[in-house]
């Protein structure tokens, strides 16, 4: 049984650490929506192209930048664990009276209210910002972001119990980064990616929460249309989460950079 008491005092904890340091906060909305100034207008014919006329290039650059940039996630989600051995104070936390899950747990609810929260500041500014249209209800962006955020710090808790430094843990969430966001659709329309990109772009987190941003914003459509994207990532979330639990060793050394 979780306690809620001793998750809430680890959540709190973590809280105050983020606080402490809000540069990786300021990263994780400054820098895309500096990129957005950049992109959007080249944005514009590609999805022209695709069929979406009236696009200005928002459409795609505020979601996409917001996808790729939530990848810090992952990492900041690692990091979060690796701070501990660096800090030495693994041990001491692994002897309180908090169990494996709720350890896991305290640690993934923050950097999951810092995913959550950095696609609400974009999408609250790049909307007026860059005049973007979302042409269906703004609530049905609201469960794609859930279940991405969902996804990435699960991801970040595989990456942690798959990696043995907090080095390879960093380079895991960079190479997701840059090769999830190219592939699946987030760097660049989807339309103008080449084939091969188009057919192994289902297997990334990032194809599906830019399908469903693209199914409300471009298409128009409610609930029903991110209900397939919202369950997959819901199911790789939990794939990321069986991996964490099968190879996950509380007792294991770790490295980090101190």
């Amino acid at each position: 049984m979780i306690s809620c008491r001793r998750v809430g005092v680890i959540i709190g904890h973590e809280l105050r650490l983020i606080r402490r340091d809000p540069l990786p906060v300021l990263v994780l909305v400054v820098f895309p929506l500096v990129v957005m100034a950049f992109l959007k207008p080249a944005f514009r014919p590609a999805l022209a192209a695709a069929g979406h006329v009236r696009a200005n290039g928002a459409e795609q650059v505020v979601p996409g930048q917001a996808t790729v940039d939530g990848f810090f996630i992952v990492g900041l989600t690692a990091l979060a664990f690796f701070s501990e051995f660096g800090a030495a104070t693994w041990d001491r936390l692994r002897a309180s009276p908090a169990s494996s899950l709720e350890i896991v747990v305290g640690k993934g609810v923050p950097r999951f209210l810092m995913s959550v929260t950095q696609f609400v500041v974009v999408f609250a500014i790049g909307i007026p910002l860059f005049a973007l249209h979302v042409r269906g209800p703004v609530t049905a962006l609201v469960p794609v972001v859930v279940a991405f955020a969902v996804c990435l710090v699960l991801l970040g808790v595989a990456a942690t119990a798959l990696c043995r430094t907090v080095q390879q843990a960093n380079a895991f969430a960079t190479v997701g980064l840059v090769v999830f966001g190219a592939v699946g659709g987030a760097l660049v329309p989807f339309n103008v990616l080449p084939g091969w990109a188009q057919s192994v772009a289902p297997v990334t987190p990032t194809y599906w929460a830019m399908r469903g941003f693209r199914s409300v914003i471009l298409d128009g459509r409610s609930l029903g249309g991110v209900v397939l994207p919202v369950v997959v990532l819901l199911g790789m979330g939990a794939l990321c989460g069986l991996v964490a639990l099968a190879r996950f060793r509380f007792d294991d050394a770790k490295l980090s950079w101190t």
